[in-house]
């Protein structure tokens, strides 16, 4: 497999931020170590963000892009995107969708939504895709992409509410995707396998790839052996879309840690030996 972009969740900072550090030295050391895709996770975007309702700053967030020159940026909100009461005229939203237009310094503005309070069981996917494409409008107005992740829905429901979603857009279908993260498949009803999962996307529809691993139930601080069969999602990457395959980014979402640049380079190491090619330093210092 070709190297592939690597990027990193800043929720993988979280010690590092409650203990006093910058977000920006953060990012900034990350860079150094090559990876090039930043994802700015809500509650972890250090002073970019308001105390309360984690409301994204987009004045301080845009000046964190503008002294990290050629990173590809995009934001994170945990919102309820499948509620059919969601309308997005609420200050996070607003202020997230403004936030993104800051942050495109290397790439079009992209948003992230995964929705952790919605019952989904409750919630035909008709209505679910009818709020997914009004916040999708919204996100467009600004000439942005927008990006659902999965976290615990069922598989099949969430892949019908994606597919009715995007079919509604239209041409401009092409900037809704899917952050596909194998790991949270392990929370879905049925537990559908990560590997077999993969292999069937489409890699045009398929935004990012969130890469982290669970031991006994627990999010764990390093990728390595566990719940999740890398070596199996990752010869998947390499089948999707007819063996076109899928050309990244994979960002870093592993479980925080004070330790968390050591469990990167482990990461990385693991990952290579498993076929993946990220073209990353980690053992680089600032």
């Amino acid at each position: 497999m070709a190297s592939m972009r690597a990027g990193i969740v800043s929720n993988c900072f979280k010690s590092q931020l409650d203990a006093g550090e910058s977000l920006a030295s953060l990012i900034g050391r990350a860079t150094a170590c090559g990876f090039s895709v930043i994802e700015l996770r809500q509650g972890c975007l250090g002073d970019g963000e308001s105390s309360g309702e984690l409301v994204p700053d987009p004045d301080r967030l845009g000046s964190l892009a503008e002294s990290c020159p050629g990173v590809c940026w995009d934001l994170a909100l945990g919102y309820p995107c499948f509620d059919p009461a969601t309308t997005g005229d609420d200050v996070v939203f607003s202020a997230g969708r403004t936030s993104i237009g800051r942050l495109a310094q290397a790439g079009p503005p992209h948003l992230r939504l995964v929705d952790l309070t919605t019952d989904h069981s409750r919630v035909d996917t008709v209505d679910a895709a009818a709020t997914v494409g009004r916040l999708f409008e919204r996100v467009r107005d600004v000439g942005g992409m927008l990006s659902i992740e999965h976290a615990r829905e069922n598989w099949e429901w969430f892949s019908e509410v994606f597919a009715r979603a995007r079919d509604d857009a239209g041409e401009d279908g092409q900037w809704l995707k899917i952050c596909f993260d194998p790991c949270n498949l392990l929370m879905a009803p049925g537990h559908p396998d990560p590997a077999k999962v993969t292999a069937e996307l489409d890699p045009e529809a398929v935004s990012m790839v969130h890469v982290k691993q669970r031991r006994n139930g627990q999010p764990w601080p390093a990728v390595a052996d566990g719940e999740v069969d890398w070596a199996g999602v990752i010869e998947a990457m390499g089948a999707m879309g007819d063996g076109a395959g899928f050309e990244g980014p994979v960002l870093f979402e592993v479980a925080p840690s004070r330790d968390v640049w050591e469990f990167l380079e482990g990461s990385r190491v693991y990952l290579q030996r498993l076929g993946l090619e990220m073209g990353l330093d980690t053992e680089s210092r600032e």
